[in-house]
Parts: structure tokens; C-alpha cells; sequence
């Protein structure tokens, strides 16, 4: 496989240091994008099975297409600021 490293950077014109707090989120979210991009790419040409979540589905996908539900993602807790929560032992 051909190495493809290019660099991902959303402000040419700014050292890293001069990017805002939401710069450098934006600019990590980009790069995170990206090289899960490049990672499911890598795992295809390889042959390999790639295992994502859909919805709530944990999913895993076989080179051929196919794909196997290996589970479901439990929901998210929502939390309210300023609640008080108590955990109880089982």
C-alpha cells in the first residue's frame, strides 16, 4: 500500500500556539476525521473487517459486503447540572 502522509491543516497561516480553543477543536476533529478515513481505507485494501457503529448497532463489515450485528450501544445517560444522583451498590 502506497504511504500517504499528508498533513491536514486547516490554518496554514497560524502556529499551532495562536489557534483559539475552538481552532484547535475543529483542527482535531478534522484530524480525527481523517485518519479514521485513512484507517477503514487501509483495513479494505487489506482485506480486513471494519467494526463501526450505525445508529445504535455495533456493526462489523466483512470485505465481501457483509455485515454482522455484534450488538447495540447502550443509550447515554443525560445528566442535569446541578442534580444530585445517588449509585446504589448491587
Amino acid at each position: 500500500m502506497e504511504n500517504r502522509n499528508k498533513e491536514v491543516n486547516l490554518y496554514p497561516e497560524k502556529e499551532l500556539e495562536d489557534l483559539s480553543p475552538d481552532e484547535v477543536v475543529s483542527a482535531l476533529k478534522a484530524i480525527g476525521k481523517e485518519t479514521g478515513r485513512r484507517a477503514i481505507a487501509e483495513a479494505k485494501a487489506l482485506g480486513l473487517p471494519v467494526t463501526f457503529v450505525e445508529k445504535e448497532l455495533i456493526i462489523k463489515e466483512f470485505p465481501d459486503g457483509r455485515r454482522e450485528i455484534l450488538g447495540k450501544v447502550p443509550p447515554a445517560v443525560k445528566v442535569e447540572k446541578g442534580a444530585v444522583y445517588e449509585v446504589k451498590a448491587r
